[in-house]
C-alpha cells in the first residue's frame, strides 16, 4: 500500500519542493491540486519557513476543511450503507 499509494502522493505533495518550483510544468502544478497532501505541506511550509514561496494560508485551510467535509460526508455514506443492509 505504501509504495503504490502514499510514496506518489508525497513525492507529488510537494513536501520536498515548493508548488511554485512546478511553474514549468503549468498542467501538473494544477494537476496536484487535488492531492491533499499538497495542502498539509504547504501550510506547514508556510508556518515554519515563511520566506520560502507558499499557498496562502486561508487557502490551505479552505481546502483542508472542504477535502475533509467531503471525505467525511462519502465515508459516512458508505458506513450507512454497509450498517443499514
Amino acid at each position: 500500500m505504501f509504495s503504490m499509494v502514499i510514496a506518489p502522493m508525497i513525492m507529488f505533495a510537494c513536501a520536498y519542493y515548493p508548488g511554485s518550483a512546478l511553474s514549468s510544468f503549468p498542467i501538473l502544478q494544477y494537476a496536484v491540486l487535488i492531492n491533499p497532501l499538497v495542502y498539509a505541506s504547504e501550510g506547514l511550509r508556510g508556518s515554519l519557513a515563511p520566506q520560502f514561496p507558499h499557498i496562502d494560508t486561508l487557502v490551505v485551510i479552505g481546502a483542508l476543511v472542504v477535502i475533509d467535509a467531503g471525505l467525511l460526508y462519502l465515508g459516512l455514506k458508505k458506513f450507512h450503507q454497509k450498517a443499514v443492509s
